[in-house]
């Protein structure tokens, strides 16, 4: 009989969840850019072998809200974290360990569910810098465990996968053993265009991008069209989304094109048009629209 039970994935921003997560599963489902707020919905990813199926949730970066966009991600963090069988907290190595990282550590001590500690980025940060920090965590009895690990290269990601199994708590199996992720491939497909504008775009950009899928359909010619909304919230984005004579804007749509091609294992004639909402993250409406569910 499996194990089976759910694990939320938290930390500040940038700290390389979304990495870890794709990294836990062996796939990528999560989009991955070094701006802040670039995940900001709960994503689930499942993985599942012959013993466990852990469902993973993956949590936009813990952040002080200022509009109605951040209160929805605030609301994320909640719900993702209030009934789960363990917490996998992500502290960046690379930029150290600091108070409000512990801070956050010591909120979320303080429900009723056993914290494990993830490392990330040790293969860019300096082993001397990070010793003393890890010291630290030994003063929290409701860490039970830390993996210093390596998204990127693979280090001790099967070593923390197998250790997280023993937190679970259920035995009925939640996703069918095919299952990777709860999202639709429509959600897959929006989010990966907008990771390619953030990854494009100048840094004034990225808080205030949405993307809205206009269609999204399988043709006879055996191909996917898909047509999107690129939503930038002040008229003077959308020449910088658009670049030079549409260079900016094709750039875009080609690095999503292929990335989408990827995931479909389809051919992709993929248009993009990028449209002004004023101050979008305060309307309700148009975050309703978006999938950000106030």
């Amino acid at each position: 009989m499996r194990k089976t039970g759910f694990i939320a994935i938290a930390g500040l921003a940038n700290a390389g969840k979304s990495t870890l997560l794709n990294a836990l599963i062996e796939q990528k489902i999560a989009i991955v850019s070094p701006k802040p707020q670039t995940t900001r919905d709960n994503i689930l990813g499942i993985w599942t072998d012959e013993d466990s199926q852990i469902v993973f949730v993956d949590t936009p970066g813990y952040l002080t809200s200022k509009n109605a966009l951040g209160d929805f991600m605030l609301k994320s963090i909640d719900s993702a974290t209030a009934d789960v069988d363990c917490l996998l907290f992500v502290i960046d190595a690379h930029d150290g360990i600091n108070d409000r990282a512990f801070s956050i550590l010591e909120r979320y001590g303080r429900k009723d569910i056993p914290i494990v500690v993830a490392i990330t980025k040790t293969d860019i940060s300096q082993p001397e810098k990070v010793m003393p920090e890890l010291a630290k965590l030994n003063q929290y009895s409701f860490v039970k465990e830390v993996f210093c690990v390596s998204a990127r290269k693979g280090r001790n990601i099967k070593l923390l996968r197998n250790a997280l199994k023993k937190y679970l708590t259920g035995t009925e199996m939640y996703f069918d053993e095919d299952d990777v992720t709860d999202k639709s491939r429509a959600y897959l497909v929006a989010e990966i265009i907008r990771e390619k504008v953030l990854l494009n775009c100048d840094e004034e950009i990225p808080h205030g991008v949405g993307v809205q899928l206009n269609k999204m359909q399988y043709t006879d010619n055996d191909e996917w069209e898909i047509d999107a909304n690129v939503i930038v919230e002040k008229a003077s984005h959308k020449p910088i989304v658009l670049g030079k004579h549409g260079a900016m804007i094709r750039k875009i749509g080609m690095d999503a094109r292929r990335d989408i091609e990827k995931m479909l294992e389809s051919h992709v004639y993929l248009t993009l048009w990028v449209k002004v909402k004023e101050d979008w993250r305060n309307r309700p409406s148009v975050l309703n629209e978006l999938g950000y569910k106030i």
